[in-house]
């Protein structure tokens, strides 16, 4: 399984970089000097340990919310609800380390339980809704991200907003609560460890316990899991649970370990890059460490080219939209539930005792 995985992966990757150079050879040979645009897209982010840093930090949130979809897909279920569960989780852990009197050690742990379980509930109900009424999650949660947007900066403007900062942001977090450095002269920080644990834990989950296993068997095969006598409804939901709490904790930790405040305005965008990282490594746990990395690559080389080259900003934005279409399309073609959703045709009903649920990513 790990093997097919891989291959999958490898082959996207492949076809990821053969679209990347259909696109950007064009636009470096309009320049003074291809050759040096070329080069600083594919080297430059290993030549300075900042640019590389750069790599690992973002690919930290993508790693997790990687994770969350994974699991829920898993599961047959495409929650989108990923991108507000980390917003959500994020603004849950500053107002927790900022408005709660906690002793100094326990500011972070705290802060990062409490909005793990709060963010959360972006993820939850549309599960809930899926397991008690048949709701769509697809529909339901990417509604709810919105909702969860606007009571976050209603909350951020009302209830921390710091009057000196000039700008709608938070207080300050404390010191106690920042995540520590890892490396000198990066922004690594321990939340990348974390990441990494929490994608070999996931592999644990799915494949080695019995959880998993349900998980894996009802998002393959509904019918046959409704004919184990598995509760199906539960197992849904469950999935929902782990993958929101996951895509909280993970806002959580990007914001104790790179920001002095809470100074979100919309929704960050890593809940997205989590879904395409989650397609890419073929929703395989251990996958999405090589494919958060790779995702981060790419953008990291399109940002530095944008800023040492006359590299208009829509180029670098056409090459992430490209690696985007790519990547989703292939996720498309192999779910077939999702397939059915976007061209509008309805499955045959599912006379089986359970809930209707997908019929399954792909293993």
């Amino acid at each position: 399984m790990i093997r097919s995985a891989l291959a999958s992966f490898v082959i996207t990757a492949v076809l990821l970089v053969v679209v990347v150079g259909i696109v950007l050879v064009p636009i470096a040979m309009q320049m003074p000097d291809p050759l040096a645009v070329l080069d600083m897209f594919v080297l430059g982010p290993f030549r300075n340990p900042r640019h590389t840093g750069n790599i690992i930090e973002m690919a930290t949130p993508g790693m997790m919310c990687g994770l969350a979809v994974a699991i829920m897909l898993r599961a047959g279920m495409f929650n989108l609800g990923v991108e507000g569960a980390f917003f959500l989780g994020g603004l849950a852990t500053v107002a927790t380390v900022l408005l709660v009197p906690l002793p100094g050690w326990a500011m972070a742990p705290v802060g990062l339980a409490v909005g793990a379980v709060v963010g959360s509930s972006v993820c939850a109900v549309p599960g809930l809704l899926r397991a008690r009424y048949d709701a769509s999650e697809l529909v339901s949660s990417l509604m709810l991200n919105f909702a969860a947007l606007f009571i976050g900066l209603f909350i951020v403007n009302y209830f921390l907003r710091d009057p000196t900062a000039g700008a709608m942001v938070s207080y300050k977090i404390p010191n106690d609560a920042r995540l520590p450095r890892l490396v000198a002269g990066t922004r690594i920080h321990l939340g990348t460890i974390i990441a990494v644990a929490g994608c070999l834990l996931g592999t644990v989950y799915l494949f080695m316990t019995r959880a998993g296993f349900e998980s894996r068997i009802v998002g393959l095969n509904p019918a046959f899991a409704a004919h184990l006598g598995l509760p199906i409804r539960w197992i849904l939901l469950r999935s929902q649970l782990i993958g929101g709490l996951i895509a909280a904790g993970a806002g959580g930790i990007e914001m104790l370990g790179l920001y002095q405040r809470f100074s979100w305005q919309g929704l960050p965008g890593n809940g997205w890059t989590g879904v395409v990282v989650a397609i890419l490594a073929r929703d395989n746990p251990i996958l999405l460490i090589p494919a958060a990395l790779f995702l981060s690559y790419l953008q990291v080389g399109g940002d530095l080219i944008s800023r040492n080259f006359d590299v208009p900003s829509e180029a670098v934005g056409l090459i992430q939209a490209l690696v985007l279409l790519v990547v989703t399309s292939s996720a498309i073609m192999r779910n077939p539930r999702l397939l059915r959703f976007i061209t509008g045709r309805k499955a045959a009903a599912n006379k089986t005792s359970g809930p209707k649920v997908a019929e399954g990513s792909a293993a």
